[in-house]
């Protein structure tokens, strides 16, 4: 799923990394993702478990701006409708307990 146009939340990451161009520029496979927040969580879809296996390895980046600006306890990744993996957000980002992984 190719989005034209970047969501608001995708927009807000960019802008939070626009001064430190290496971890903008991997940050910008969400431009690929459908990217959303729903009960605390905040969700990026992908069509393919490649692509889940991309977003997750950049979570530890993701983590710094969702909790700095509280956007969400939880980091989802879903593949079409499934889930594949979830991580509390908060504490150290390489500590950040994957609760489910499953591509």
């Amino acid at each position: 799923m190719v989005m034209t146009r970047p969501s608001q939340l995708t927009q807000l990451l960019w802008d939070f990394y626009r001064e430190n161009p290496e971890e903008l520029q991997q940050l910008k496979i969400l431009q690929q993702c459908q990217v959303f927040r729903f009960w605390g969580s905040f969700c990026i879809r992908v069509q393919t478990p490649t692509m889940a296996q991309r977003i997750h390895d950049i979570v530890p980046i993701l983590e710094a701006p969702i909790k700095a600006l509280r956007l969400a306890k939880q980091v989802k990744i879903l593949v079409g409708r499934r889930l594949v993996a979830s991580y509390l957000v908060g504490g150290d980002c390489q500590d950040s307990p994957v609760r489910e992984w499953q591509v």
